[in-house]
Order: C-alpha cells, then structure tokens, then sequence
C-alpha cells in the first residue's frame, strides 16, 4: 500500500516505526532532490504577504465588533508594523496596548481640544498663523505641531501630511504612532522585557492610565 506524504506529515507521532520509516526515506532518496525539498521547505513567503495583527485579533484587544474595523485599518497597521520594525511579540503587544489607551480602544484618532493652546508655540514649530488647530494631535500617539507633521511627512515621502490634523488622522493613524514609536526608541526597550509601568512612563512621562494599559496588555497577550 502507497502511502502520501502529506498524510505522513499529518499523522505522524514520532513513534519508533515511523522514525524508522523516514530515516528509510532519507537515505534513499537521490541528493538533488533533497536539495530542491529543502530549498522549498525553507521558503518564507515574503513579509509584505503576512499579517503580524488580524481584525479579529484587534477587535479582540480593543473590546468590539470586527464590523467596526475597516480593512485598510487593518492593512495600514500591518504596514505600520513592518516598518517600523514593530515584529515581535514583545514590541507588538505593547505597541498595542499603549495605542489602545491613548485612543480609547480606537475610538479617537485626533485630540478632541480644538488646538487653540498650541497657538504660536515655537517649541512645536507653529510659527505660521493657524498652525495649533491645523497641526494639533493627530493618530493613536498624536502627533503635535508644525515641526513634527513636517518631519513625518518627510519620512514617508507624502507632503499631504501637511494639510493637517484630519489627513494624518484617516489616513496614518497606526502608521503616526509608529514613527513616534520608532523616534524614541521603543523596540530597544521593548526587547528588554520590560513591564507595562517602564512602557507607560517612557510613552506617558508617567503613569497615567496604567490599569487601563495593563487591561490592554493583557488582552493582547492573549491573542499575540
């Protein structure tokens, strides 16, 4: 009786017999055959074609329906991920869980205040007038001011970013909070297994929110 190989890899249990059954196989089949199985064995398909983070996984760690996640939501956080690095289950959970608190499980992808505070100040680069609600808080870490609008655009190559709050906001949500992510430095921390509380204070200057960004942490460590 024939028997196929993918029904072998299915049902194999390493007992005694079929360990001596591969070995068999091993030796007799020709070594550019051997050669070319393992050449496609080993073939990752590429990065671009996988998702670090699903809808269903991130419906699961903001607490809501998959029906309120839209696809490209979901297409420019895997984008997000991937360039800035953001790749292992240490970076991503709490990536995850420091976003989701500061956007309230997504809920909010601008700050809410109209911008009038940040109004002339300098230190932000809102030398032109209009600048503090044009360029107030915009994606799940917001960014803030003329100067840090500009330095993203410049990192994405898209000078529509500085048409203001509402583009960055639709359009890079994930992918604003990522290059905040990446300009501190948050993958080295991250790759030191860190708590949530040295995550929050790097990200929050304290601890604000902390049980809510342990909530999220949590919630993504069951599902990433």
């Amino acid at each position: 009786m024939t028997i196929n190989f993918l029904d072998a890899i299915k049902y194999n249990k390493n007992t005694p017999e079929q360990l001596k059954a591969w070995e068999y196989l091993q030796k007799h089949v020709a070594p550019d055959i051997l050669e070319e199985f393992a050449k496609l064995y080993r073939t990752k398909p590429p990065v671009y074609g996988m998702q670090l983070v699903s809808k269903e996984e991130l419906a699961f760690i903001w607490g809501c329906s998959t029906t309120l996640i839209q696809d490209t939501e979901i297409v420019e956080l895997n984008k997000c991920l991937k360039t800035f690095e953001i790749t292992t289950p240490s970076r991503i959970r709490h990536f995850l869980a420091q976003i989701s608190h500061e956007s309230g499980g997504g809920r909010y992808n601008l700050e809410l205040a109209s911008g009038d505070a940040y109004e002339g100040r300098d230190d932000l680069g809102n030398t032109q007038s209009g600048d503090g609600p044009r360029y107030k808080g915009a994606g799940y870490i917001q960014l803030t001011g003329r100067a840090n609008y500009q330095a993203f655009a410049n990192y994405i190559k898209d000078p529509e970013v500085m048409s203001g709050v509402s583009y960055v906001a639709i359009r890079y949500p994930f992918t604003s909070a990522g290059f905040w992510w990446h300009n501190n430095d948050m993958n080295t921390l991250c790759d030191t297994n860190p708590t949530v509380d040295q995550v929050t204070l790097r990200v929050n200057g304290g601890y604000n929110g902390l049980d809510d960004r342990k909530m999220y942490y949590k919630r993504c460590c069951n599902v990433i």
